[in-house]
């Protein structure tokens, strides 16, 4: 009957209605959940409760800082299993940097926090047959907001995305046995974002390393890369946006030496939040 009603709708309006394209969509989606599942043997093997096996959630920014340096090798070099998911049409990196094809069907495709809350609101199940049940295969998890998190024309917008990283903290607090690191969002250019708009971002980026925002979390840790990226200078005509050396035109993206001077300090942190976590846990003080 839905065929037959799809039809006289195609008929009567003489256009398409984009059938083959969901059809696709779906046999990819499906393809990836088999592949998931044929993965996740070998995913949670690496999980044996020694915090080592590692995945970071990212898009763009988050895979030039990979790509444009030795941010993996250091992390390989520290004894963890570094994986990455980016956008779902790239999918999921195995710690060789291969990639495997498949992704984890992340909700809407979306890391900002509103997307963030949506996928921390999903179930989770011991196979990964959802994108938070395939994170959560991992030991250490580390989420990064793409930049248009930091697009906040008001005070409304900052209370909105403060409600989002709320659902997140309800459900980092149910799981106790994993280790979430949160990076905070980079900022965007001043092209982008106007000094308000920037301070909303700071606003945001010190709330969540606060005492307000961890209450009861012992198992987050939060790297500020927005201060990392930001230009910290009251004075300065891009205060509490991307530093003008870090900065190529209007592009929100940080540059390549910008990359290279975070990959070292980012990478040290995660290693420091593991071992710590890893003491508090087990009272092993690092890893082997």
């Amino acid at each position: 009957m839905i065929f037959v009603i799809l039809l006289a709708i195609r008929i009567v309006g003489g256009k398409p209605l984009g059938i083959r394209s969901f059809v696709e969509i779906q046999i990819w989606k499906a393809s990836a959940l088999v592949r998931s599942l044929q993965y996740s043997k070998e995913i949670q093997s690496l999980s044996q409760g020694n915090y080592t096996n590692v995945i970071f959630l990212h898009h763009s920014v988050g895979d030039n800082l990979i790509r444009q340096t030795d941010y993996r090798d250091r992390l390989t070099q520290a004894g963890l299993s570094f994986w990455d998911h980016d956008y779902n049409y790239y999918g999921l990196n195995d710690p060789n940097g291969q990639n495997l094809g498949f992704h984890f069907n992340i909700p809407n495709d979306d890391t900002d926090p509103p997307g963030l809350a949506k996928l921390f609101s999903q179930p989770v199940y011991p196979l990964p047959i959802n994108a938070v049940s395939g994170l959560m295969q991992y030991e250490v998890i580390i989420l990064k907001s793409c930049f248009t998190g930091n697009v906040l024309p008001d005070d409304q917008s900052v209370e909105k995305t403060r409600t989002y990283y709320e659902v997140m903290h309800r459900f980092f607090e149910k799981h106790p046995e994993k280790l979430f690191i949160l990076l905070t969002t980079p900022p965007l250019n001043s092209a982008e974002a106007d000094e308000a708009m920037g301070a909303r971002a700071r606003e945001i980026a010190e709330w969540l390393q606060s005492p307000e925002y961890l209450r009861g979390l012992p198992n987050v840790y939060v790297f500020d890369l927005y201060s990392a990226l930001a230009e910290n200078d009251p004075s300065s005509p891009n205060y509490n946006r991307l530093r003008e050396d870090y900065k190529e035109g209007t592009d929100n993206h940080p540059t390549m030496n910008a990359n290279q001077d975070i990959a070292p300090v980012l990478a040290e942190f995660i290693v420091d939040s593991i071992n710590d976590f890893r003491a508090k846990q087990t009272g092993v003080t690092s890893i082997p």
